[in-house]
């Protein structure tokens, strides 16, 4: 008979866990005699499965359902790991699931399930998309300061006329969120010359790398009128969800640029329009909103001051092939982890929802 028990190693604020293999009454491994079943939802080409099955063939048997293909009841059951993003409906069906490896690095989606049980190990994607997204934050902002896209109007109409320029270099950015996504962000704006202040959940004993200040969010009032630039990447979760409220969009200095790569929980879309309409901030880059796809009706598509993606900075499968293998190296070290016992890397804290 085989038993699993699945222990948290409270270690770091993120608490590692590995999953313990009971032996049977005769001494035998029941894991070594028996092939772990591995559910692929995510995109998976030709090259990636035979890698999957030339490193862990021996241990594993490994059925790809993607591309809108539905698994079967009978793949659902059987499934000891799921790498993707099941439905909720999906997940009620497994009956022998151990850990759930998403692509995305938002776990929010997952957090509030009710049909995932508590002996489900939870790990996410984080690490795959920081650079990408930290580039997308220092583009967005270089367009806005440049005037990008009054530029790319002007060109449309064969208007030869300059516009006002700022530099990063000499602003305050305030960063909301100190992970990964938050600081390479933090690391760019300091090569490009700027004062970065951090923002995160829980206090720190020592200010990370490439920020000069570090504070938790009962600090968010008394930084954001120092704050030239404020940069969302927080995850969506009960403290951050309405975090910049109308009162605190006016309470950033003047002028100043907002970008949010985060969720788009972090601000309402009214208080956004309102404190964009009124003048008080210079600009903001958004990928993220409220409700997507944003409405068609939303004044925000027509603000020249706003550059508008529909939430694409962190793009992944199909979008993004470096980000793509980042997350397949991710999904095989925790598959290789939880076949050999060893802590398991970017699992979840289902109470905090990231």
């Amino acid at each position: 008979m085989q038993m699993l028990f699945i222990i948290p190693l409270l270690k770091t604020e993120n608490p590692y866990y590995i999953i313990v293999n009971i032996l049977t009454d005769n001494g035998e491994n029941t894991m070594q005699n028996e092939k772990t079943s591995v559910l692929v939802l995510a995109q998976c080409d030709l090259t990636m499965r035979e890698t999957l099955n030339t490193r862990f063939g021996t241990q594993c048997t490994f059925t790809f359902a993607e591309n809108g293909e539905h698994p079967t009841a009978e793949q659902l059951r059987a499934a000891a790991v799921i790498f993707g993003e099941p439905s909720e409906a999906q997940l009620a069906q497994t009956e022998n699931l151990r850990l759930l490896q998403l692509t995305w690095a938002g776990a929010d989606k997952y957090t509030r399930m009710e049909n995932l049980p508590q002996s489900v190990v939870l790990a996410n994607a984080s690490g795959a998309f920081g650079t990408i997204i930290a580039e997308y934050a220092i583009g967005s902002l270089v367009a806005l300061y440049r005037s990008f896209g009054r530029y790319w109007s002007n060109k449309q109409a064969h208007i030869w006329q300059y516009d006002h320029a700022e530099t990063i270099s000499g602003k305050t950015a305030l960063v909301l969120g100190m992970g990964d996504i938050g600081a390479n962000v933090a690391r760019r704006l300091k090569v490009c010359g700027a004062a970065v202040l951090g923002v995160k959940r829980t206090a720190v004993s020592a200010v990370p790398a490439d920020f000069d200040e570090a504070h938790t969010l009962d600090a968010l009032d008394a930084l954001l009128p120092r704050a030239d630039i404020v940069i969302g990447c927080l995850p969506n979760t009960r403290e951050t969800a309405g975090l910049l409220t109308a009162e605190r969009l006016h309470a950033m200095k003047a002028g100043a640029v907002l970008v949010n790569v985060g969720r788009g929980s972090l601000a309402g879309t009214d208080d956004l329009v309102s404190a964009l309409q009124d003048g008080h901030l210079g600009g903001a880059a958004l990928d993220v909103f409220e409700i997507e796809p944003l409405p068609a009706d939303c004044p925000l598509w027509d603000m020249e001051n706003v550059l508008l993606t529909p939430h694409i900075a962190g793009p992944s499968f199909g979008g993004s092939a470096d980000v793509q293998n980042t997350i397949w190296h991710i999904c095989m070290d925790n598959l290789e982890r939880y076949l050999t016992g060893n802590p398991l890397k970017n699992v979840v804290n289902r109470s905090e929802g990231y």
